[in-house]
């Protein structure tokens, strides 16, 4: 398990301390109404959303002020990523699986995953709301599609990166792997690959965004599930998806600590909707 990040895309910030407190529990969203007669009746927004609440003691300067920026939004007005490092899967939960999001508006397919190169993605008729990859050729490769952002998986250099293709893939003895870096205007910036399904590595110099990709290496269909993208660890088989939401700072306290220079901080953030929120 690695240390937490929390940051804009290329300008994330280590913590490298242990807070005393981490609070990762999502708002299920249910609200409960009880009756006359005593019978209840719940209601749930679709989709879960994630809340994390943060706490150090005598946090070291230079962490301090990182984090009092960020709160502030000194640098930067929109909402920023927190690579939380007790998530093995920072792919959508739904996408790790290989499924289109229930209920979502335009989140399917081809806005989880994209072609490359030759192939297509498409829906299993045999299974409805399962995707697969089609590889028509060797040289057919997929890539994975940050949901929460509909964009690239944000990063930032120093970061180590992980990715292990979904199982399908993975087994065959052709595959193989790779991560696309990106700078901030999102141009390719170079390729970490490996043959097999795991590939693994430090995000480079100049990188702000990443892009994982997966080739068969042998045509056929095969199914999107069981892949894994990881910040801070290797990424293993089977871990459910866990998202990487921009979030929003609602509740932020300091004050200092003993002895001085060092902090004691505490961060309330919440998922948002939007990357400029």
């Amino acid at each position: 398990m690695g240390n937490l990040w929390i940051g804009p895309p290329g300008a994330m910030v280590e913590i490298d301390q242990a807070a005393k407190s981490f609070d990762r529990t999502a708002d299920l969203g249910i609200s409960e109404y009880k009756s006359i007669g005593g019978r209840a009746t719940l209601t749930r927004n679709l989709s879960p959303v994630r809340r994390l609440k943060l706490a150090w003691d005598l946090l070291a300067p230079a962490h301090a002020r990182a984090l009092d920026r960020i709160a502030r939004r000194v640098d930067r007005p929109g909402p920023v990523f927190v690579v939380d490092p007790a998530a093995g899967n920072v792919l959508a939960p739904a996408q790790a699986a290989g499924l289109g999001v229930a209920g979502a508006t335009g989140i399917t397919g081809l806005t989880q995953w994209f072609k490359v190169t030759t192939g297509t993605v498409t829906e299993n008729t045999g299974t409805p709301g399962t995707y697969l990859f089609t590889a028509a050729d060797t040289t057919s490769l997929v890539a994975w599609r940050c949901v929460d952002t509909v964009g690239n998986f944000p990063a930032t250099p120093g970061l180590q990166v992980s990715f292990r293709a979904p199982t399908a893939i993975a087994a065959i003895g052709t595959a193989g792997v790779g991560i696309d870096f990106k700078k901030a205007d999102g141009t390719y910036l170079s390729t970490l690959s490996a043959t097999g399904g795991l590939v693994s590595g430090t995000v480079p110099a100049n990188a702000a965004y990443l892009t994982p990709t997966a080739k068969p290496g042998t045509a056929g269909a095969y199914s999107l599930a069981g892949a894994c993208l990881t910040y801070g660890g290797t990424a293993e088989n089977g871990v459910p998806g866990d998202g990487l939401p921009p979030m929003s700072v609602t509740g932020y306290t300091d004050a200092p600590g003993r002895p001085l220079p060092y902090r004691t901080i505490s961060l309330d953030l919440v998922e948002v909707s939007s990357a400029t929120g």
